[in-house]
């Protein structure tokens, strides 16, 4: 039975600590990275997903932008769209 105030089973919700001293970069490589490792997806298999949605991109071209944290939220949509997240909660999370 599935009650339609629960997100669904597809979201991130790996809790870590607030973000501090205005560390953007670091909150949106954070939930990335957590997403990928839920859900065991390496680089390369990334990139294959993204090629599934229309985005061609290289493996070491994503690693470095995912290591610097520096990335447009289009990137960032594109890579939960190719991981099936349809959820991110963001509750509890930010720059205090």
């Amino acid at each position: 039975m599935s009650d339609e105030s629960t997100p669904s089973v597809d979201h991130l919700s790996v809790r870590r600590p607030p973000v501090k001293d205005g560390d953007w970069e670091g909150e949106a490589k954070g939930l990335l990275k957590a997403e990928l490792a839920r859900q065991g997806v390496t680089y390369k298999i990334l990139v294959k997903r993204l090629e599934a949605i229309g985005v061609q991109d290289e493996e070491r071209a994503i690693a470095n932008r995912i290591s610097r944290g520096k990335f447009a939220f289009t990137f960032f949509l594109q890579c939960m769209r190719a991981l099936g997240v349809e959820y991110v909660d963001l509750r509890g999370r930010g720059p205090r």
